[in-house]
């Protein structure tokens, strides 16, 4: 496809959808994340669509969707990929991406240190630890500067974190590097991941459905977390009230993979159901 050609289609999904991701983008136009990225940046350049962390969405000036294209009511999202799972509701957090690491940090913030907290309680001094990508779990790394423990992570800001920590042996997974979530993947994190054995991984994601999918905004970081659970004793999932069921494309694991969930609220019945039913066991602030 032409780059006139594309930036057309692009600029379609996204008054279409109203917000789309990177990933999206690039899985729909067949290119690669590098072009989708710099194809959105040309469009924002010509205040055709706005940039937001992770993807784009529909200038706030111009919000009303393009001609021809489906009611913004009608659009879908996903639970795997291809898979349409729901109907959403413009404007609301299930059919957005990700907002800036800053922001979605500051969002809830006291809540993801109570349950980083309790995540910190049950890892055990001399562990090997995977630690993902997301802000609760960007928290609980806060909490181990002073442990002596070994780190495996592909998040930037986590290697930041504890590059200075005098007891913690760190183990950075090298491979492509996403700018807009400061982090690697792609297969050479998947085949580092493959070689080591994790006493527990600790992850975060964008929400959990009633059915027990484990949902991620990117299918590569969904990816990631399914290794990391492949190479693990035990998993533990923190997850806040405002991730249930939450945003996400892309299933990355189902909670039959999870030992642990730490949370903050009741869960709904079906979703506590599910929990028991997969002998997942549930930790409530």
């Amino acid at each position: 496809m032409i780059r006139v050609a594309r930036l057309d289609a692009i600029e379609s999904m996204v008054r279409e959808h109203r917000v789309v991701s990177t990933q999206q983008i690039a899985d729909t136009l067949g290119i690669s994340g590098t072009t989708a990225r710099r194809d959105l940046d040309d469009l924002v350049a010509a205040c055709r669509i706005e940039r937001v962390h992770g993807g784009a969405r529909v200038p706030a000036e111009s919000a009303a969707p393009a001609k021809g294209s489906a009611p913004a009511s009608a659009a879908k999202t996903v639970d795997t990929v291809g898979t349409p799972s729901s109907t959403t509701t413009p404007g609301t957090r299930e059919d957005s991406v990700d907002d800036p690491f800053h922001v979605v940090l500051s969002r809830n913030s006291e809540v993801k240190q109570a349950l980083a907290r309790v995540a910190a309680s049950r890892i055990q001094d001399g562990q090997t630890l995977f630690l993902d990508i997301g802000t609760t779990v960007y928290e609980l790394a806060r909490l181990l500067v002073d442990r002596r423990l070994t780190v495996v992570t592909n998040s930037l800001g986590v290697v930041e974190l504890l590059s200075s920590a005098a007891h913690v042996e760190l183990v950075v997974l090298g491979g492509e590097f996403n700018p807009e979530y400061r982090c690697t993947q792609g297969p050479s994190v998947l085949n580092e991941l493959s070689a080591l054995h994790i006493d527990v991984a600790v992850l975060g994601c964008a929400g959990i459905t009633e059915g027990g999918a484990v949902r991620d905004t990117d299918s590569q970081q969904a990816v990631v977390k399914r290794a990391a659970a492949s190479a693990n004793g035990t998993t533990i999932l923190l997850a806040d009230s405002s991730k249930i069921p939450g945003i996400g494309a892309y299933t990355a694991l189902e909670l039959d993979d999870v030992d642990r969930l730490i949370t903050n609220e009741a869960l709904p019945a079906p979703l506590r159901d599910r929990c028991t039913a997969s002998a997942t066991e549930v930790e409530t602030l």
